[in-house]
């Protein structure tokens, strides 16, 4: 009995150390190491060493795109170099979209198909265009008014009655889409600058100008607002060469 007493008690022995402190530690030190290598993956946008960033939600191999804001500026795919898009503004800075936007070309092509022969208000489509891009554009609903609006709207009335609407439609406006020295004197500032210091010296002379005739496209000389007023629409192709001849004193229209 006491043989059987001493050998269990060596097998006790024999198992002792593994629950002392020392057995405990290692157990602990390989738990710590464990959790910190899972908190360690687990964290997002660890920086690697060539300062490039992961995680986050970022697969393996893919490149974030870059986020860009606001819409005025992109970038040239030739020269790297920003560009910046907005609205283009024409020449003559009238706020009329130019003479190639939508609402001259609807206009000039009413008045050229609308007004011919002795209605002809445009000796060319070149003609139209360079005064409807100086003309305030106006809305499609103006029946009066110095405006493009309002010369379009008459541009098509002129289908039924020519005689009545034409010479509303065309640049002078004839006293509903403008008055005549009005319309003159816009166009003048624009088309032909150096004639007159001001738009006001420009209706004062006008004012001079004989009005009896009606005014059409064929009206190349005389001393009166008809011929003036056609020598302006042609400056807008030629100003060297038509624009002396608006003013009072200036052959053929003297």
């Amino acid at each position: 009995m006491k043989i059987l007493t001493d050998a269990r008690l060596l097998a006790a022995l024999l198992v002792l150390p593994c629950i002392l402190p020392a057995c405990n530690k290692s157990d602990e030190g390989a738990t710590d190491q464990d959790s910190e290598a899972q908190t360690t993956a687990a964290t997002p946008g660890s920086t690697g060493p060539d300062g490039s960033t992961s995680g986050g939600g970022t697969s393996p191999g893919t490149t974030a795109e870059p986020v860009t804001t606001g819409d005025a500026s992109t970038v040239d795919p030739t020269t790297g170099a920003h560009v910046t898009h907005g609205s283009s503004t024409g020449p003559d800075d009238t706020g009329s979209g130019g003479g190639d936007s939508a609402e001259c070309v609807a206009y000039c092509a009413a008045i050229a198909g609308n007004c011919t022969g002795a209605e002809t208000q445009f000796g060319s489509t070149e003609n139209c265009l360079g005064v409807c891009a100086v003309l305030p554009p106006g809305t499609p609903a103006d029946m009066g008014g110095n405006t493009v609006g309002c010369r379009t709207y008459h541009a098509g009335a002129a289908a039924m009655d020519p005689t009545t609407h034409c010479v509303h439609a065309g640049p002078g406006g004839a006293g509903v889409c403008g008055g005549n020295c009005e319309s003159f004197c816009t166009i003048a500032a624009a088309i032909c600058p150096e004639a007159w210091a001001d738009i006001g010296s420009c209706e004062t002379a006008c004012g001079t100008f004989a009005p009896e005739e009606k005014y059409d496209a064929t009206d190349v000389a005389g001393n009166n607002f008809a011929c003036r007023l056609y020598h302006l629409t042609a400056a807008t192709g030629d100003p060297v060469t038509h624009c002396p001849h608006i003013k009072g004193d200036s052959a053929p229209c003297m």
